[in-house]
């Protein structure tokens, strides 16, 4: 079977870590002219961007966090819809588009190595959940309750 979508770099590893962003979630590649930052979010969320004339969150799938070169103006995103929201995945590259063999369950095949199909909407929980803990965190905490 073969899976589309957009093939994302997420590591600086020799030979690279890579996702497939599904093709069923893509509305298209954009250049992000850039990545504000916003106090209170926590990874996978990177910041806020404009992206095809609309305000998206932005989440990065890279381990290490935003790359320098990511925060400039010439940051590549993919720009998903998830029922209506738009949000912007970055990784360190987009490395290519098209139609992958699946390799194994949850896998495609890249070249040399397997790449494993992103699931947008658990990223997106993901760092929703996040930053709900972080404010939790703040709400309990002595300082504010004084």
């Amino acid at each position: 079977m073969r899976r589309g979508g957009v093939l994302v770099r997420v590591s600086v590893a020799k030979d690279g870590r890579f996702v497939l962003v599904p093709a069923e979630v893509v509305r298209g590649v954009f250049v992000l002219p850039s990545i504000t930052p916003v106090e209170g979010l926590r990874k996978p969320a990177a910041g806020v961007a404009l992206a095809n004339g609309e305000v998206v969150t932005v989440l990065c799938l890279d381990e290490e966090g935003l790359s320098p070169s990511s925060q400039n103006e010439r940051t590549t995103a993919v720009l998903c819809d998830l029922g209506g929201e738009p949000v912007a995945i970055v990784g360190r590259a987009i490395e290519s588009s098209g139609l992958y063999e699946e390799a194994r369950a949850g896998f495609v095949r890249a070249g040399e190595t397997d790449a494993a199909i992103l699931d947008v909407a658990a990223l997106r929980r993901e760092a929703e959940e996040a930053i709900w803990t972080a404010r939790t965190a703040v709400l309990r905490s002595p300082e504010a309750t004084s």
